[in-house]
């Protein structure tokens, strides 16, 4: 926890020095549009919109795999269920077992 605040104090100030050092201006163009602002709020705006495709790429797995976790976990909670109940029979068969070996001594 420690090291993760460390890292990203360590990041904002690097972010700083990089945007106090890239103040000018830059002109974008994308499908007929224009857009002048600064190099660092360009940049970043492209980081998020990277950001953001990752992770709706990374969305139709994600829950796929949580559906499966919990499929599985309803899966684990029956047959603990089951495995409860036989070992309740088990123990029910050997107590009456025992009885009618000690009835018949």
């Amino acid at each position: 926890m420690k090291f993760a605040l460390v890292a990203a104090i360590a990041l904002s100030v690097v972010m700083a020095f990089f945007a106090i050092q890239n103040a000018q201006t830059a002109q974008v163009t994308f499908l007929g549009w224009y857009f002048n602002g600064s190099l660092v709020i360009i940049l970043l705006m492209s980081f998020g919109a990277g950001v953001l495709a990752t992770f709706l790429a990374m969305l139709p797995g994600s829950v796929r795999k949580s559906m499966e976790i919990s499929k599985l976990k309803s899966r684990v909670i029956e047959y603990s269920s089951k495995l409860e109940a036989c070992e309740n029979k088990r123990v029910d068969d050997l107590s009456e077992k025992e009885t009618n070996y000690r009835q018949q001594s």
